[in-house]
């Protein structure tokens, strides 16, 4: 049989190595508690600086576009397009004589007036007809070297016709009030009968075209001639437009 003495020391002995383990053990795993809070704190600051980040590229993407449509709706609104583009036929595509022209006079810079007169002619519709029109008008021609007197030419399907074009002019021979300008001419006859929709609209093509390579002054005006040359029926085609004037180009 085991001494009782030995059995107490024994189970004394087992008692204070479990408190000594019981001890130690806290403290092997007493780093780890300390550190655990630190990565989550850690954490949590990488997640609201990637919120924040996103928070910001979000916000910047809505100031970006709603600034965008800002400047579309101004550019639209300042400088609405051009509805139709200028159909213009030269000089040289309707009549490739090449004509003398040294006796005409050369414009001034940027021009300040546009007399609108009518041919008194047939009326054309299509590059041929209206080539061959103007061929005709131009063998019966008594102006300067035998030129139409006309800077442009506008027919009823909405071409415009360059004849002495935007530097050229022929001399007046009697002194008007109004400023010499571009003599712009609308083929046919509108004393009975008033301009078709798209020779207006082309005429206002025409001017614009004009104003911005800088052949026209901003602030040009839009001038009749006698009763002969531009009938009422042509003239209440242009009552409505800013630049348009009362006095007749050759009032006296």
């Amino acid at each position: 049989m085991q001494p009782l003495y030995s059995v107490e020391h024994e189970t004394r002995h087992n008692t204070n190595r479990a408190e000594e383990e019981n001890v130690e053990r806290p403290e092997e795993h007493t780093p780890l508690l300390h550190r655990f809070p630190q990565a989550v704190s850690e954490r949590r600051t990488l997640t609201m600086v990637i919120v924040s980040l996103l928070l910001i590229v979000l916000i910047a993407g809505v100031i970006i576009g709603i600034y965008l449509l800002v400047i579309q709706n101004d550019s639209e609104n300042v400088l609405p397009p051009i509805e139709n583009p200028l159909q213009l036929v030269s000089r040289s595509q309707w009549d490739p004589s090449n004509e003398d022209q040294s006796a005409l006079r050369s414009f001034p810079y940027r021009l300040r007036a546009v007399t609108v007169v009518h041919t008194g002619t047939d009326q054309c519709n299509s590059t041929e007809t209206c080539t061959k029109l103007l061929l005709e008008m131009q063998s019966n021609a008594t102006a300067a070297n035998s030129t139409l007197r006309y800077n442009f030419l506008i027919s009823s399907n909405g071409q415009t016709y360059e004849d002495l074009g935007w530097l050229k002019c022929i001399p007046q021979s009697t002194k008007t009030t109004t400023p010499t300008g571009l003599l712009l001419a609308f083929i046919g006859n509108f004393s009975e009968t008033s301009p078709t929709t798209r020779q207006i609209q082309t005429a206002k093509n025409f001017f614009a075209a004009s104003e911005s390579q800088q052949y026209l002054h901003p602030s040009y005006r839009i001038y009749a001639k006698n009763m002969k040359d531009t009938p009422p029926n042509l003239a209440k085609s242009f009552k409505d437009f800013q630049q348009w004037s009362n006095e007749f180009s050759d009032k006296k």
